[in-house]
């Protein structure tokens, strides 16, 4: 079943004492270990890792043509514009340098982090598992040991918490699309749904972290400003 963003966030607060303890490593981020957040992913061959391939083959038998395509989209894109349409028109970082140097920063955190998680847990594909899966867009051929924790969902939800907190009046849009970029890459085959949760609470710890630091917090102000001054929040 979907988590949504309250369940992350509520792990996430529960988190906080490790947070606390994050070492400062000169950036922008007192970043913690992945294992230290999420849970190791099921047991190969257990009932879970079982349920979760239902659970593709089910969202996949009834998605309409135009889910379809927005998954496929989502697959290709992997940068804030998939928020247009919840910001609205006037979202457009080439004339926000200072959103984009944030946003940028975040992006930065998400390849190193996403990757090591990634390499640590060395969950593979649902293909797999059950090469009988449809992916949405071609994979690699051969193995595929990262599926866990899903990078799309992590960068949706580093992405969409930062997001939302320079712009709350858009808050509730921004996160239920970010909610929705993770969902899909279900749909899209590429992942398991426990991937797709602990991309969620990692990116949103993430997030939190950045938030927190100084250092970004500084440029975070900087953004906000300049997104009160172009009209895209207040």
């Amino acid at each position: 079943m979907r988590h949504g963003f309250a369940a992350v966030l509520t792990a996430t607060l529960a988190l906080g004492i490790l947070a606390a303890s994050a070492q400062d490593d000169g950036g922008w981020i007192n970043r913690i270990d992945v294992e230290r957040l999420v849970p190791p992913p099921p047991a190969r061959g257990s009932r879970i890792e079982q349920d979760e391939i239902a659970e593709i083959v089910r969202v996949q038998s009834v998605a309409t043509l135009a889910a379809k395509a927005l998954a496929k989209h989502d697959n290709d894109v992997e940068d804030a514009t998939i928020f247009a349409e919840v910001i609205g028109p006037r979202w457009d970082l080439s004339k926000l340098p200072k959103a984009k140097f944030l946003l940028k920063k975040v992006m930065e955190v998400d390849r190193s982090d996403s990757s090591s998680a990634k390499k640590y847990y060395q969950r593979p594909r649902p293909w797999m598992i059950d090469p009988k899966i449809q992916t949405c867009a071609k994979h690699a051929d051969g193995p595929a040991l990262d599926s866990y924790p899903s990078g799309h969902a992590m960068l949706g939800y580093e992405l969409g918490v930062v997001l939302a907190s320079l712009m709350p009046d858009k808050a509730q849009a921004i996160l239920a699309r970010a909610e929705l970029y993770g969902e899909n890459r279900i749909l899209c085959g590429f992942h398991f749904r426990s991937d797709v949760t602990a991309g969620q609470q990692y990116g949103t710890v993430l997030a939190v972290e950045m938030l927190q630091h100084p250092r970004f917090h500084t440029w975070f102000l900087e953004a906000r400003q300049e997104l009160i001054a172009a009209g895209l929040t207040h």
